[in-house]
């Protein structure tokens, strides 16, 4: 395990993988396999046990004989906190964040050395994943996760424009690979909230610069029962869009001309996620905080416009079924 900052004179790019783990000890040991079985080797494989209540912590620690490997156990506090233990630990050039119940393609670290090998200036690496079922496990729909751009862009910011025009901005950090100097350099943190990816991401990729997106499927989410994604919303999860809206509107704020570029991109991605907002706090009977919207209205500086309106006012199924028969019309 490489220890100590990145040597700036080695042309050899490291790659450390965090891997948060709560209560997953029958994902744990595939995930893993995923992780060990690449054709390039990770450089360190940082394991953070959330403070399971199952046998995850065990089985974390029958791996620390393994090259590169490290394990720590913490009190359950969140992904987003135990993805930031594991920054503090990271020794790589880059980081790659891991959920301990998904499957990573074997030719993943050997792809993300292959494209930056003659570009060690980029700050982060998009790229595509896909989604399977676990046995017994039903699911209305299997989510997609196509960049749909395989491009090379000259500033995180335009990188973000285009990944929001084409609505394939996906907010998972297993679906990106990062430099662990920018997280340090703009002291970028998750959140302890659900959500905290959907938070995270603007602040990080407007803060790149260069950035790549590839088209490659290197990433398989795993569907399950008592996930994060499957498990029943409560006021958690209000909780935690309500901080993703206040962060995209002050960060709107304070970067006004940064941002300027991308300004209607931005605006219609708030407004995607208020509607999500309202939508869920109506399904599990919470009330809004309507009072706290408004100023975060004038934080963004853009009132809602008719588009705005009328996603809004149309249900999540109504909107998914108008959206479903748009596809279908432009084949």
């Amino acid at each position: 395990m490489n220890s100590g900052q990145p040597n700036p004179n080695s042309s050899r790019i490291t790659i450390s993988v965090i891997v948060p783990a709560y209560n997953v000890e029958h994902y744990l040991g595939s995930a893993l396999a995923s992780l060990f079985d690449q054709s390039v080797p990770f450089d360190d494989i940082i394991i953070v046990d959330d403070g399971s209540s199952d046998g995850t912590g065990a089985l974390a620690d029958s791996y620390r004989d393994r090259a590169g490997v490290s394990v720590f156990h913490t009190q359950n506090q969140g992904q987003g906190a135990a993805r930031n233990l594991g920054l503090t630990q990271a020794s790589g050039d880059y980081v790659y964040f891991f959920d301990a119940d998904d499957l990573l393609d074997p030719g993943f670290v050997a792809a993300m050395h292959a494209s930056l090998a003659a570009r060690p200036d980029l700050d982060i690496v998009y790229f595509s994943g896909a989604s399977f079922l676990d046995p017994g496990c039903s699911s209305p729909y299997l989510p997609a996760y196509d960049r749909k751009i395989a491009m090379e862009y000259g500033s995180g910011i335009a990188a973000t424009g285009a990944l929001l025009e084409r609505d394939v901005y996906f907010a998972s950090p297993c679906l990106y690979l990062s430099k662990t100097a920018l997280w340090r350099a703009h002291q970028l943190k998750f959140l302890s909230i659900v959500h905290e990816d959907e938070e995270i991401i603007l602040r990080l990729s407007c803060a790149a610069g260069a950035s790549l997106c590839l088209r490659e499927v290197f990433f398989q989410r795993r569907i399950r029962a008592e996930s994060t994604m499957t498990l029943p919303k409560s006021q958690r999860n209000a909780i935690g869009y309500f901080q993703t809206l206040e962060s995209i509107a002050l960060y709107c704020q304070k970067n006004r001309q940064r941002v300027a570029p991308i300004r209607a991109a931005l605006t219609r991605r708030f407004y995607n996620l208020l509607r999500g907002y309202l939508a869920l706090c109506q399904t599990i009977g919470a009330r809004p905080q309507y009072r706290k919207l408004g100023a975060l209205l004038v934080k963004l500086g853009r009132p809602p416009g008719l588009r705005q309106c009328y996603e809004m006012g149309v249900s999540p199924a109504w909107h998914a079924r108008i959206s479903q028969i748009k596809r279908k019309l432009c084949k």
